[in-house]
């Protein structure tokens, strides 16, 4: 992972570094997930020693855990090799993240090697079966040697399927051009075309006729793709034997002899696509005068050019049904999906819902039962879906586990319907199965008309939302529309606001109840935008998450800190200021470094500090972040746990968790007066707190009655804007000042 730096100036700086050592050489990522942390470095020891080939090196990545490794990936989507441990924080971490990283993260072409000191819990003939895993090895078996041939072979695989990836992606984009620069490549208008043409190089004007199909032998059958002129009367019909009585026999030896057959006034050309699609054309052209010598010439070399563009059409169409078919169940794919969005009119945009559903469960029915019974599992709700809808519906296969179907918005989803598309019954192998399925509803003109791919991710990620709250129906609205839009905006001006250090903090006093006397104050992220308004903490801190912000964010926040701590110090202010840090900040190796370099820098003492990490975050990965907070201990900055009794900590680590205080959350404080169950909750976590000598602290005060109930209950401090709001510095100062008095 990159290095934290003493700022995020300097960051920017050691990413750009980075950037410019990778352009002179190819690099080849590989990634360990290992707990064992000898055996690892054993590994990364051997892996040092290999010898690569020219212009390429090793860049080797390492992760404790699953949730390190999620991390990593998420930054680093170019690795070619994973080496995974099958039993790491729970026995099966290593199994699901390999799901994680094929099915979630969506990538195909990363090569996995599982490895295991117990092959007995996960043999290899199952996993092997249900895991799209490349090759299985027992640590014991994993000797040097062994190592860097599966690290070689792998690579090279991995790079051979990466450019073909490429070469595929390429071939689409020049696809979907071609289709777009000429309609000549459809086969309706190319014929028209030919004929056209052909009527101007002969002098035809009585018309012609193209008929087409499958491995003739006669010519009834045959299917009439264009006509013009005298036989405009038999387009779209299938030829019988009552239809073009007077040249059946040239057709027919046409056909069997597989040529042109040209006489005075009619002549027959033949045309085939055996090669790549099995298809036969025959173009039937009348004139009033015979052709001369000449006309027949040019018409035999024009033939050429006709033979050529039916091949092209038939490799256009073949390519385009595997660029937009899902290759095993011949179901339109993902790209189909897009290219159907993006050529939409106006009038069909406000037309059209785009409907996402998703089946529930489905990785765990793939463990369970393994891949061919999940891939007819989505044969059969494809088939389903066909059923139940308007024959109009065009349904696809856009995700692993996952269809759209675009719909007309007057059709109604009937709460019948809803509860058909949200639960079902369906059979599989002679057995019946209750399916659970995520239901996203979006009219497409509540959206703006954005490319394809951004409105297929903003469905899907409603979607996702949706189904981790455990919702069965969404109905998207234009109010989604301008929040995602907002937060999209957000986001590149926060990650501009950042760079260019433009966020401030805010201290909120903490103030002791029994002696009224100022003890502590929290520090508090603010970002104002360039036109004056300020965006709310609880709205840009998630965007800074899930855009990668976070740990930047973060290190400017605590530098900003530190700026203020040394004012309220030099003007004789010796309290400590509290700082927030999430899990993201305490699981980066550099982050702890980052911390005692600012505070020698600043010539503080680290007494000063407080670090607050909410609850559901230090349970979240326990042991390790632990351990990551026992460090700041040893540096003498005192732990709080905020939001505490909002998370799900157990109470198997409440006796060793790392803290001194502990905060009691706004929520619980608001309901004081109102609701009888939250002071029960607040005199549990007093309790608690004086069981395990925790320092409690309130936050949230805004009443008297709240301040004194707090009081008489046994919570030492308070935190509210009954006190004080949070003030910038120099009100602070004022505010200081005039509270002594």
């Amino acid at each position: 992972m990159e290095q934290l730096t003493e700022s995020y100036i300097f960051l920017e700086e050691a990413d750009k570094n980075q950037q410019k050592i990778e352009k002179l050489s190819k690099t080849w990522k590989i990634l360990s997930i290992e707990d064992d942390l000898d055996y690892q470095r054993a590994l990364v020891s051997s892996l040092e020693s290999l010898i690569l080939p020219d212009r390429i090196r090793l860049r080797i990545l390492t992760a404790n855990s699953a949730f390190e490794a999620s991390i990593i990936l998420s930054t680093h989507p170019d690795i070619g090799l994973i080496l995974v441990d099958v039993v790491m924080e729970e026995d099966d971490s290593g199994l699901r993240l390999v799901s994680t990283i094929r099915e979630e993260l969506g990538n195909a072409l990363v090569r996995i090697v599982l490895v295991t000191g117990q092959p007995g819990f996960a043999p290899e003939k199952e996993v092997m079966h249900a895991l799209d895993v490349d090759e299985y090895w027992n640590k014991t078996d994993l000797k040097h040697d062994k190592l860097h041939s599966i690290v070689s072979s792998n690579f090279r695989t991995w790079n051979y399927i990466s450019e073909l990836a490429e070469a595929n992606q390429s071939l689409q984009i020049v696809l979907d051009a071609a289709r777009s620069i000429s309609c000549r490549y459809e086969l309706p208008n190319f014929t028209r075309t030919v004929l056209a043409e052909i009527a101007n190089i002969i002098g035809a004007n009585e018309g012609g006729l193209i008929c087409m199909g499958n491995n003739l032998n006669t010519i009834k059958g045959a299917h009439v793709v264009t006509a013009t002129g005298c036989f405009e009367n038999l387009a779209g019909i299938t030829i019988s034997d009552s239809h073009l009585t007077e040249i059946h026999e040239d057709l027919q030896k046409a056909l069997n002899q597989k040529c042109h057959v040209i006489t005075g006034l009619r002549s027959v050309l033949y045309f085939e696509t055996k090669d790549v699609n099995e298809k036969c054309y025959l173009i039937v052209v009348s004139s009033s005068k015979a052709l001369t010598e000449a006309h027949i010439n040019l018409l035999k070399v024009f033939s050429e050019n006709i033979s050529s563009g039916f091949t092209n059409i038939a490799l256009i169409n073949r390519v385009t049904e595997l660029a937009y078919t899902h290759s095993d169940l011949n179901i339109p794919n993902r790209n189909w999906l897009k290219k159907e969005i993006q050529k939409m009119s106006s009038l069909e945009w406000k037309q059209t819902r785009l409907i996402m559903l998703d089946v529930k469960y489905y990785d765990e029915m793939k463990f369970t039962f393994g891949y061919e019974f999940t891939q007819n599992v989505l044969i059969y709700v494809y088939k389903l879906l066909h059923e139940i809808l308007p024959t109009s519906s065009q349904v696809t296969l856009s995700g692993h586990k996952q269809f759209s179907i675009l719909l007309d918005i007057n059709f109604e989803l009937t709460p019948e319907l809803i509860d058909k598309l949200t639960s079902n019954e369906i059979e599989v192998d002679g057995v019946a199965h209750i399916t659970s399925f995520t239901l996203l509803d979006m009219p497409l003109d509540t959206l703006d008309q954005n490319s394809a791919i951004k409105i297929i991710s903003m469905a899907e990620s409603e979607l996702k939302q949706a189904s981790l709250n455990n919702i069965a129906y969404i109905q998207h609205s234009q109010h989604e529309t301008d929040l995602i839009n907002r937060r999209y905006s957000l986001m590149g001006e926060l990650r501009n606001s950042i760079r260019e250090r433009k966020l401030s903090v805010m201290l909120q006093p903490k103030v002791c109840l029994c002696s009224g006397e100022i003890v502590g104050f929290e520090s508090l992220a603010r970002w104002q935008r360039d036109d004056g308004s300020f965006v709310p903490p609880d709205e840009f801190i998630p965007i800074a998450e899930a855009a990668g912000l976070i740990i930047k964010l973060d290190c400017l926040i605590f530098e900003k800190t530190m700026e203020v701590l040394k004012t309220l110090v030099d003007m004789g202010y010796r309290i400590p200021i509290a700082f927030n840090a999430s899990s993201v900040d305490l699981l980066h190796p550099d982050y702890f470094n980052f911390i005692t370099n600012c505070i020698t820098r600043y010539g503080l003492p680290s007494e000063l500090l407080e670090l607050e990490v909410t609850e559901s975050q230090s349970i979240a990965d326990y042991d390790r972040i632990q351990e990551s907070l026992q460090r700041f201990v040893i540096l003498g900055i005192k732990i709080s746990i905020d939001d505490f009794g909002t998370g799900y900590s157990s109470l198997a680590h409440i006796s060793n968790i790392t803290a001194h205080s502990i905060k009691i959350d706004r929520s619980f404080v608001s309901q004081l007066e109102v609701d009888e169950n939250s002071e029960h909750v607040i005199n549990m976590i007093l309790k608690l707190g004086k069981k395990f000598n925790f320092s409690i602290v309130a936050e949230g005060i805004e009443t008297e009655y709240q301040k004194m109930w707090l009081k008489n209950a046994g919570c030492d401090i308070a935190q509210g804007y009954l006190f004080s709001k949070p003030l910038a510095i120099q009100d602070l100062i004022e505010w200081l000042a005039a509270y002594r008095k």
